[in-house]
């Protein structure tokens, strides 16, 4: 068994996303994971971390952002972690503590750094058709998502991912990259600094980033923003006689269009044929999967509800309310 192996490093992890729980599980069964962080908010990580520390006596610190800097000071000195890890951690950790405890602080970030930085690359690589992803483990530095990385791992993203089923894939990555990660941390914790020329940084989503334009997307734009949003926002938006609409899933048609018709025009609306809409582009979308306040069904169902052949949703370009 090499060194590293029987070196049981202290980890400490703060999270606040499902995202983590495969390498908090793999963490405390190798008898690594010293503590847990999660903010107050988020009662449905808490639980789960009630679970784990009540089994193991590991430590469960529930943070306050504003006592962060004393919290962390307090779960290092009396856990003594070698490392903290961040997973999905909300807030940014505070400039005394990085510099009180050098090398310490390393963040798994869901995407691929310097190429996709921002709050949510899950989103922003999905919605943009990229055709890989993967996980940057880097060292945390005062500026967002710029420190050297230690590991990056790839994974191909297939056409059919949703934003759920991505996640699901990247927590298992995260949790079978930690015994290479811990090797890295060993031998080489400083890393190597990040290209800036390469660097993107994308926005948290908002909610005009998750509305459909029809006269602006073509249907495999729209496609794949509804998988990008999809269980996380319950779709993709569109409206309908200002009722809200939300696309969950749909399929590229591979037709062209009459000319006369206007994007958001519902093209077909029936059993046999779905649900079609017109698409920028001369471009077509059935909409396979909608939800709505009565619950989620298939598209065609839409018709019990008033909509029909010819009907044109709203290209909504502006943020919602």
């Amino acid at each position: 068994m090499s060194g590293i192996m029987m070196t049981a490093y202290k980890i400490a992890v703060l999270c606040n996303n499902r995202i983590a729980i495969p390498a908090l599980q793999a963490l405390a069964a190798q008898g690594r994971l010293c503590a847990l962080g999660v903010p107050e908010a988020n009662t449905d990580v808490i639980d789960f971390g009630l679970i784990i520390t009540e089994k193991s006596g590991i430590q469960l610190s529930i943070l306050k952002k504003e006592i962060l800097s004393d919290q962390l000071d307090e779960l290092i000195a009396k856990t003594d972690a070698q490392f903290v890890f961040t997973m999905t951690f909300p807030w940014k950790i505070p400039g005394d503590i990085l510099n009180k405890h050098e090398s310490k602080f390393y963040n798994f970030h869901y995407g691929l750094l310097p190429e996709m930085r921002g709050a949510d690359p899950i989103f922003e690589s999905i919605r943009s058709g990229a055709k890989e992803t993967g996980i940057t483990v880097h060292l945390i530095e005062n500026k967002i998502d710029r420190g050297p990385i230690i590991l990056k791992k790839i994974l191909p993203l297939s056409i059919n991912m949703t934003h759920g089923v991505l996640c699901t894939n990247l927590s298992w990555l995260g949790a079978n990259l930690l015994s290479e990660l811990l090797i890295l941390l060993k031998n080489n914790p400083v890393g190597t600094q990040q290209n800036e020329n390469n660097a993107r940084y994308f926005s948290k989503p908002a909610a005009s980033d998750v509305c459909i334009s029809w006269q602006k997307q073509d249907a495999k734009a729209i496609e794949a923003l509804s998988r990008a949003c999809n269980p996380w926002n319950k779709g993709a938006y569109t409206q309908w006689n200002g009722w809200n609409i939300r696309v969950v899933e749909s399929t590229v048609i591979n037709e062209t269009s009459p000319q006369s018709e206007i994007p958001g025009t519902i093209l077909s609306l029936d059993e046999n044929n779905g649900l079609i809409v017109k698409c920028y582009n001369e471009t077509q979308l059935r909409l396979d999967i909608i939800y709505i306040d009565e619950g989620f069904m298939s598209g065609h169902k839409l018709f019990a509800f008033g909509l029909k052949k010819g009907s044109r949703f709203v290209n909504l370009n502006l943020k919602m309310n």
